[in-house]
């Protein structure tokens, strides 16, 4: 019996759509503290807090999330919260101050946490069932690589612009793009 072939069309697309989500993640994460404490004169103690607040919501809506993506149609459910994932970005350019970017943080990071458990599940869909071990391996690379990848062009888009907005700018353009790949999953 031939395997079936893991790396199909709609796999490569949620590979790609889940890499540009952390890729968008993880070039602003390391500038984050230094545009605070620029734009906002935040102390040391009001960024650790506003920048755990991310990841507090983002553990806290996980186990809701899962219980949505069985109960709600999926794909739109999915599509949904990349777009806006997406669109957070944007608001980060938003004059404003500690409390307001404290308050988006913590919806992106509610959004985070639900877009990445439906990219999860999508990508379990997709492939076939003699290979999910193998190609959940090939996902969890797909987040390390935006990891690996994300700070590095952070600090490139930084120096070469000298702007915040422009980091927010190139992640939102990369959850777009990421957005456009996992949309054509069928």
């Amino acid at each position: 019996m031939a395997k079936e072939r893991l790396f199909n069309r709609n796999f490569l697309l949620v590979l790609a759509g889940n890499f540009l989500l952390f890729f968008a993640f993880f070039t602003i994460l390391p500038v984050l503290p230094l545009y605070m404490q620029q734009e906002y004169n935040a102390t040391h103690t009001e960024i650790g807090v506003v920048l755990s607040l991310y990841t507090i919501t983002a553990l806290v809506i996980r186990p809701f999330a899962g219980f949505m993506l069985d109960s709600l149609p999926r794909r739109p459910m999915q599509l949904i919260f990349y777009v806006a994932f997406a669109i957070i970005f944007c608001t980060y350019i938003i004059p404003g101050g500690v409390i307001l970017f404290a308050i988006l943080r913590a919806l992106h990071g509610l959004i985070f946490g639900f877009i990445t458990v439906a990219n999860s599940t999508v990508a379990i869909d997709v492939l076939p069932s003699s290979r999910r071990n193998e190609g959940i391996g090939y996902y969890g690379i797909s987040n390390n690589l935006g990891m690996a990848l994300g700070p590095t062009i952070s600090f490139t888009t930084y120096t070469f612009f000298g702007s915040y907005d422009a980091l927010f700018i190139c992640a939102f353009v990369a959850c777009a793009v990421g957005f456009l790949m996992v949309s054509m999953v069928k």
